[in-house]
């Protein structure tokens, strides 16, 4: 079982960060794709997206044979006793799950010719029964199971390599076996359920992390009105060991391609099947609206934003990614542009891209500075290390808005700078006291 054959449909984040894991684990793995350029980058080493961690094992893989990417399905799947599927679910207009791109996949394996017994597993974040559905699609030789992923982008492949445990969605006990084998060098526990729970754990855990979010912005915004520090308020929250502080962490909300997706999933299902989630719905209403309310808090500063030019730190929806996919930094320029204000904005990541509104990009961090005012929309280390001094020259207006409170407010005040957080007072304060929370 060791050198076990794996093959992986799809290589966006989750496909490359388990073939490379899988790799990383001693086993022969080969990636599927349809598209041919990203699967002539992953041939030559090159990451299809931005991920610490990633580069060094591909290419290590790569030179020792590990690791083999192609875009002929038949042949990828022809000797592999395990098929991942790890290919897109993106949330369509009412929140549900676009399940095109899985139907096709198991539809394209339905079409190859072979008797050998194999175990498909499902990786793709679906809707309670989608597995259900599908295991009845495939041939008889064919044993389905749902094994969720709990990746987080910048991170994956430790996550891989790391688990807090591996749940395993099976009908088949030989087969949760089997794959319970493949990972058990990962030294987790291991769950078994049927595959319907397995869907829930998933869809359920992703909605609880993004209520935490919701919440900790509920009480920052309270906070706020209050004069308040929600950092210190969310702090104590967070001692308390049956709460925890993780996801505890007021900003603009939670954005990116799982947990607002996968809590429109759920919501949408539970609406559905006649059980309708009043809580799932409130945490998607409080995450639509606070990156308005940053924006908000820059109007209240700047008195009016016609006519007002934006500098912009971060675009991508976490640091660590490229990944602007349901980035709420888009959201918060398309409501600057419809406020009045033009914008420039800069990422570490991000060289170019279609941006919202009057929106240019720049070079460095100082360039997107030549503004009125500056706001802080991604949680970049490197943010943290420029001169406020240096800042303060090019501001115009000396007011910073920092939408994930990753500022050190005090030491920017001390540099002639108007500091506001997300939950936390200007800095200094209407009295000139730098003092946070005050």
């Amino acid at each position: 079982m060791h050198r076990a054959k794996i093959a992986i449909l799809g290589t966006g984040y989750v496909g490359t960060a388990n073939a490379v894991g899988f790799a990383e684990l001693g086993y022969d793995v080969i990636g599927f794709d349809t598209d041919a350029r990203r699967i002539a980058g992953l041939r030559l080493g090159i990451p299809p997206y931005r991920e610490e961690g990633l580069g060094e094992p591909l290419a290590r893989h790569l030179r020792n044979g590990r690791l083999t990417f192609v875009t002929d399905l038949a042949a990828a799947v022809e000797d592999a006793a395990f098929i991942i599927i790890a290919v897109g679910t993106p949330s369509r207009p009412d929140g549900s799950a676009d399940l095109s791109h899985l139907d096709a996949a198991v539809e394209s394996l339905r079409q190859i010719a072979t008797d050998r017994p194999k175990i498909v597993v499902l990786r793709s974040t679906v809707p309670a029964g989608t597995s259900d559905r599908i295991a009845a699609q495939l041939p008889a030789h064919y044993q389905l199971l749902f094994c969720p992923e709990f990746l987080r982008e910048g991170s994956a492949v430790w996550d891989f390599l790391h688990p807090d445990s591996t749940i395993v969605g099976a009908e088949s006990d030989h087969a949760a076996g089997a794959y319970a084998g493949l990972v058990r060098s990962l030294n987790a526990p291991v769950m078994v359920t049927g595959r319907r729970d397995a869907e829930l754990i998933k869809g359920g855990a992703n909605a609880f992390l993004a209520l935490k979010i919701s919440f900790a912005n509920e009480i920052a915004n309270l906070c706020g009105t209050l004069n308040a520090d929600a950092l210190n308020v969310l702090q104590g929250i967070g001692a308390d060991r049956r709460i925890g502080e993780a996801y505890l962490e007021p900003g603009i909300g939670f954005g990116g391609p799982c947990f607002e997706k996968d809590v429109q999933s759920l919501e949408h299902v539970a609406r559905n099947s006649g059980s309708p989630s009043h809580l799932l719905q409130a945490t998607l209403r409080v995450n639509d609206a606070q990156p308005r309310k940053v924006v908000d808090i820059l109007e209240e500063e700047l008195g009016d934003l016609r006519g007002a030019h934006i500098g912009v730190w971060g675009l991508a929806f976490k640091a660590g990614t490229d990944d602007l996919r349901s980035s709420l930094a888009l959201r918060i320029l398309d409501d600057l542009h419809a406020r009045g204000a033009t914008a420039t904005a800069y990422d570490p990541a991000i060289e170019s891209a279609e941006l919202p509104g009057r929106t240019s990009i720049a070079r460095s961090a100082m360039e997107a500075a030549h503004a009125d005012a500056l706001l802080v929309l991604t949680e970049w280390p490197e943010f943290c290390d420029v001169d406020p001094s240096v800042l303060a020259a090019r501001l115009r207006r000396r007011i910073v808005v920092d939408g994930r409170n990753v500022l050190d407010g005090e030491r920017f005040a001390r540099c002639g700078l108007r500091y506001r957080g997300v939950g936390r007072s200007a800095v200094p304060d209407s009295d000139g006291a730098a003092a946070v929370g005050a």
